[in-house]
């Protein structure tokens, strides 16, 4: 009889784990075919903004000194101040957007650039500060897209005739490296090298490559937005670089006192490599 009932029991087990065991197979199962939902798609990455990161840079060497201006004193040589040129090494009084892309010679590190980029010549007393060289941004300061600007595009920033203090935003002395502070006039660098930066227009009028002032042809943009009727094209910045100066009461330009710095650009880039800068680098491949 006892032997009947442990026989009985481990029956009753053995059921009892088999259904136990098919009830977990099944659940299993059933979990496993449940329909899940999909995993959440990463959000594609935001554009840069039009004034961040949508720029390209490069260095130019520096180039040749003479007393020649091809925008404001063209064909007349020894009739302007002093300058100092970058990129195209040909640049005379005489220059002209065929001569200047004819030639092909630039001191300027960017394919296809043999625009010319001129400041006036830096004084210390009367001895000439000459610069080690110049760093060239194009970027995009505007919320739309920027077109191509044309072949022999003139463009002045600056006032070479200023009496009194030029917009910061405009043109600015500094001292290298981060954190710097710009100001109206050249202050004395403990370290790194002295700065001039100069800030060009960046809406054009669509038409013309020069005007009667150098300037009417162009203007700023307001808040990233250029006005009705105008082109929005790559912003030029130039950074002249100097060696430090162990004082600064004594700097002048060519042009007259420091309050005078001003800059002058010539486009002679070739339009497919300045196309492809333009589309790759500012207009974020569109």
């Amino acid at each position: 009889m006892f032997v009947q009932r442990m026989l009985i029991g481990m029956l009753l087990v053995v059921f009892f784990l088999g259904m136990d065991s098919s009830l977990l197979t099944a659940n299993a199962a059933t979990e496993y075919l449940r329909p899940r939902p999909p995993a959440p798609r990463p959000a594609p990455p935001a554009p840069p903004a039009p004034n961040q990161q949508a720029q390209f840079v490069f260095n130019c060497a520096r180039g040749q000194t003479a007393p020649v201006d091809p925008i404001v004193m063209p064909g007349h040589t020894g009739m302007s101040h002093m300058h100092q040129f970058f990129g195209n090494r040909t640049t005379d009084e005489n220059s002209t957007f065929e001569s200047l892309f004819a030639a092909r010679s630039s001191n300027c590190r960017m394919r296809g650039d043999f625009s010319a980029y001129w400041v006036p010549a830096l004084y210390n007393g009367d001895v000439m500060v000459l610069p080690r060289q110049l760093r060239t941004t194009y970027r995009r300061s505007t919320a739309a897209n920027v077109s191509l600007p044309p072949d022999g595009l003139m463009l002045i920033a600056g006032d070479a005739k200023a009496t009194s203090e030029q917009p910061l935003s405009v043109v600015s002395w500094q001292c290298s490296g981060r954190n710097a502070t710009p100001s109206v006039t050249p202050p004395v660098c403990t370290r790194g090298d002295l700065v001039a930066k100069i800030t060009f227009p960046e809406c054009w009028d669509g038409a013309s490559v020069d005007s009667a002032n150098h300037k009417s042809h162009v203007q700023f943009a307001v808040d990233g937005v250029c006005a009705a009727g105008t082109v929005p094209i790559p912003q030029v910045v130039l950074e002249v670089i100097y060696p430090r100066q162990a004082t600064v009461d004594q700097l002048r330009l060519a042009s007259g006192s420091i309050l005078t710095m001003h800059a002058d650009f010539f486009n002679a880039w070739d339009q497919r490599d300045f196309t492809n800068q333009i589309n790759r680098r500012l207009n974020n491949g569109n």
